[in-house]
Parts: structure tokens; C-alpha cells; sequence
């Protein structure tokens, strides 16, 4: 099992696994986890070494390698557009009722950490960033990244994924690094153009198609800062 634990600064920490990661903030009385990966790290166990607050929930969008131990935790808060997306694989363990929204706009407090959502539809219908404006750091989940960026399957639009990237685009100057749940990171803004023409390029039929690293129903198409999996209907 491919794993690590980094402790990233004071009050913040990274949990990788198999190439994805969780983001663990410390605040004032509680904690905040963000996603779960795949489930087969005991995340929960994980965060009470780390810290003694309790801890709660956030997932970014609710893929399998990000529920992977939804159930160990509750409640568990998520966009609501994210919801009918999270109803139809729902992993084991979980339930609906367990589900909390968070809106474009809220604020997670954490005294410490202050994380404002804001709703990044493409990836997925209800993926959401996080934004710390004091620390000028902002949580990416997967639709800014420089590895294979999944652009395939139900839910799943281009369009909308380029809209969120202009979005964020727009707010810039308000975070100096990028913090995505695969790939490299930290990363800069200055990767969001070059993924917004990725896309641009992709879809005027300008990236060469290749084999996606696996079995999957979609190709892979590179360009100079990521690729894209997807599928030409």
C-alpha cells in the first residue's frame, strides 16, 4: 500500500494514497478533513494521531477515490448538486441521511482556517473548491491539476469545466498556490490557462489521441501542462 503522512505547516496535513490525497486543517476547536481516498487507509484512526479536535467532513466531489471512508465519518458535507452524483455510488457503508449541503459562498470556520466554497461544476456536477484567503491557498479537488484530469462519464462537461477554470481565472489574485488532490503540488495560477487551452484545444480536435493508461471506455490527450481522459460522443 502506497502511502504517506506530511505535515505540510502548523495545523496542516496531507494524506497520500495510490494518488490521491486528503487535507487535514487543525482549527481553534475542530478539524477538517477533506475527502477519504480510496478506503484502504483507516483515515479516521489516521487523523486522531495527528489531532485531538474532532474532526469533520468535506469532500471536494464525491468520486470513489474520495469516499473511499465516508462511512467513518458523519456527517458529511458536499455541495448539493454533488448529491444525486454521491446517491448513485454510494459507498459502502453510508447513507444518505448522513449528507449536509454547503453552498457557493459558505464559510467553514475553523477559527485558525477559514475556508469560503465555491461551486467548480465540469469534473463533476457539484465538484467545489475551497479558498483560504488569509492564507491565500486554495484547494483544487481535481479540476486543477497537472496529471490526468478524468473528463468522462455521467456527469461529466467540458463546458461547465471551462467556465469553472474562467471562474477561478477571475479570482487569482486572491490565493498564491493550488492545492489538488492528484499531482504535483503546490501548483500556481499559472497553470489555469494552460489547462482552459488545453480544453480549447481538445475540442477543436488539436490533441492527438493515445491510450488511457489503463482499460477504460475514453482515450488519453496530453498537452504541455496535463492531459484529459475523455470520451468524443
Amino acid at each position: 500500500m502506497d502511502h504517506h503522512i506530511t505535515k505540510v505547516s502548523e495545523h496542516f496535513w496531507i494524506i497520500e494514497e495510490n494518488g490521491v490525497r486528503s487535507f487535514l486543517f487543525e482549527g481553534d476547536e475542530r478539524a477538517m478533513l477533506i475527502d477519504t481516498g480510496f478506503g484502504t487507509l483507516p483515515v479516521r484512526e489516521m487523523t486522531a494521531e495527528l489531532t485531538d479536535l474532532p474532526v469533520f467532513l468535506v469532500n471536494t466531489h464525491t468520486d470513489k477515490d474520495h469516499t473511499g471512508r465516508n462511512r467513518d465519518f458523519g456527517p458529511v458535507y458536499m455541495h448539493p448538486a454533488e448529491m444525486e452524483h454521491y446517491k448513485n455510488a454510494l459507498p459502502e457503508g453510508c447513507a444518505m441521511d448522513a449528507v449536509r449541503p454547503l453552498w457557493e459562498g459558505d464559510i467553514l470556520d475553523l477559527g485558525f482556517w477559514k475556508f469560503e466554497v465555491i461551486l467548480t461544476p465540469g469534473h463533476t456536477p457539484g465538484s467545489i473548491m475551497l479558498l483560504e484567503r488569509q492564507r491565500r491557498m486554495l484547494i483544487s479537488g481535481d479540476t486543477i491539476q497537472d496529471g490526468e484530469i478524468f473528463m468522462f462519464g455521467a456527469g461529466c462537461n467540458m463546458q461547465a469545466f471551462q467556465e469553472s477554470l474562467r471562474k477561478i481565472e477571475a479570482m487569482s489574485d486572491a490565493f498564491d498556490s493550488i492545492w489538488p488532490s492528484h499531482g504535483s503540488y503546490p501548483l500556481t495560477a499559472e497553470l489555469i490557462p494552460k489547462i482552459l487551452q488545453g480544453a480549447e484545444d481538445l475540442l477543436a480536435g488539436r490533441l492527438s489521441e493515445q491510450e488511457p493508461p489503463w482499460p477504460m471506455p475514453c482515450k488519453k490527450y496530453a498537452f504541455d501542462a496535463a492531459a484529459f481522459l475523455y470520451h468524443f460522443e
